[in-house]
């Protein structure tokens, strides 16, 4: 089977690592899967793309770049795929203009997040609800994100993102990342982590109130914030000087795994419009409890009060409120680390998402099915 996937760039982000993680799970079935790549920016910050036994091309788009469509048009027509995979708006939109009058069967995944009552009128909103009613097929991550986007059952799938528990594996030595990260042992001092884009849709001001108030009142906590973008220089400013030693920004990160080493426990603070988090998955892969504020995917992922908490939006009290109890009970912690990682290697295992998908495309195009396909389990439903 022939797929092209397309993606508007290949930066550090989730959906960028779902694909890659797919494209290696339908490899190392050894199954007939032809691979045809393509990043619609030069911005590769996953360098091991260039490593998968796949065709992998870059062509730079332009500001309302229409050459484009005719440049995707002739690679639709050269490598004749049976199944064409976009992967956000901006590929969509270009392969659904590429496509015309070709008529190959088009998987959109453009839903990758739940969107809030409030984006109704937003471009992008409104661009995602377009494209998922022509599409033929439409995927999302979570049922959140098919709830906020209205989405006919017809024509949309949910299937959950998938982790390669062999990331964690062979990690770095602890005693390496703690010179690396903190510049000194761990000792008993208690790592809260935070792996996020520093974007609006990210609470990073919520964080840094409760991270300052928290690492004035102990000494021994200390917060790791992992990330870019473009609110990072002016939550840095908040932190005051005193505290530089237990605030932490690493910026852009390869070694997340290693890094959880260190970790507590795991936080992510966002609007309600979060999608499935592979940062949750991440923490609860790694045997860490959970702090996320409820609404959209991650009320799917995390089981209040069994693999973590969930709190209201915006509140630097609950934030402090739940670490603390969290540090002041290690054996609940560590319990809860312990089911969150049941939970993902039982269902969210990266075979799962591969086969999932893998019985989509087969579905798509009336091959046969190899798995049963199975409604994807949720957590405390």
């Amino acid at each position: 089977m022939k797929i092209l996937m397309v993606i508007n760039c290949l930066s550090k982000g989730g959906r960028e690592r779902r694909m890659l993680e797919l494209i290696k799970g339908l490899k190392e079935k050894n199954l007939d899967f032809d691979v045809y790549l393509i990043s619609l920016s030069d911005q590769i910050e996953y360098n091991y793309v260039y490593d998968l036994p796949i065709k992998f091309e870059v062509i730079a788009k332009k500001d309302k770049d229409i050459g484009l469509i005719f440049k995707l048009r002739k690679i639709i027509k050269q490598f004749n795929p049976d199944i064409i995979h976009s992967w956000d708006v901006m590929s969509t939109g270009y392969l659904t203009a590429a496509n015309l009058f070709l008529n190959k069967i088009i998987v959109n995944g453009v839903i990758y997040n739940s969107a809030q009552n409030s984006d109704s009128y937003d471009r992008e909103y409104l661009k995602i609800k377009f494209f998922s009613a022509i599409s033929k097929v439409t995927v999302a991550n979570s049922k959140a994100g098919m709830k906020a986007y209205k989405t006919s059952p017809r024509n949309t799938v949910c299937i959950y993102n998938g982790i390669d528990l062999k990331r964690f594996e062979n990690l770095k030595p602890v005693r390496q990342v703690e010179q690396e990260i903190l510049g000194r042992e761990k000792g008993d001092h208690f790592v809260v982590t935070m792996v996020a884009a520093f974007e609006y849709r990210k609470d990073y001001d919520t964080v840094v109130d409760a991270a300052i108030e928290l690492c004035t009142s102990n000494e021994k906590v200390i917060f790791l914030l992992v990330g870019d973008g473009s609110t990072k220089a002016r939550i840095m400013k908040k932190v005051p000087a005193n505290l530089s030693q237990q605030i932490h920004f690493l910026g852009m990160r390869d070694d997340i795994e290693s890094i959880h080493q260190l970790t507590d426990v795991g936080l992510l603070v966002t609007a309600p419009c979060e999608g499935l988090s592979n940062s949750v998955i991440e923490y609860m892969a790694a045997s860490k409890p959970v702090v996320a504020s409820e609404g959209g995917g991650t009320d799917e992922l995390v089981a209040n009060g069994k693999t973590g908490f969930l709190i209201t939006n915006k509140s630097t009290s609950a934030i402090i409120a739940k670490i603390n109890e969290l540090m002041q009970n290690p054996t609940m912690s560590r319990e809860m680390g312990e089911n969150g990682h049941n939970w993902v290697r039982a269902h969210l295992d990266i075979k799962k998402m591969t086969d999932s998908y893998i019985n989509l495309y087969r579905k798509l195009t009336n091959k046969e099915k190899i798995v049963s396909m199975k409604t994807p389990l949720v957590l405390n439903n």
